[in-house]
């Protein structure tokens, strides 16, 4: 087994790890975050989770959409991205 980069909806969401004979997921998007460190026995076990996960509507990110532009506006303030 080798590292992995998982995608979701064609967005790169996490990479995995071996761990044993297993897998450990290793989250990169905040929206799959709670999974961050789980270890499941094959990439499609884990596929089947993080679309569990998202579809469930219960993440920390709720509202937070993979692949969604992100905002680096703060209303009232001005934010230099260098």
């Amino acid at each position: 087994m080798e590292k992995q980069v998982v995608e979701y909806a064609g967005v790169p969401v996490g990479i995995t790890v071996p761990e044993g004979d297993s897998l450990k997921f290793i989250a990169v998007k905040f929206p799959v975050i709670e999974l961050d460190g789980s270890v499941f026995r094959n990439l499609e076990e884990l596929r089947r989770a993080i679309h569990r996960h998202l579809q469930s509507g219960k993440t920390l990110a709720h509202g937070f959409e993979i692949g969604a532009p992100v905002s680096t506006e703060v209303p009232g303030k001005a934010l230099n991205v260098a």
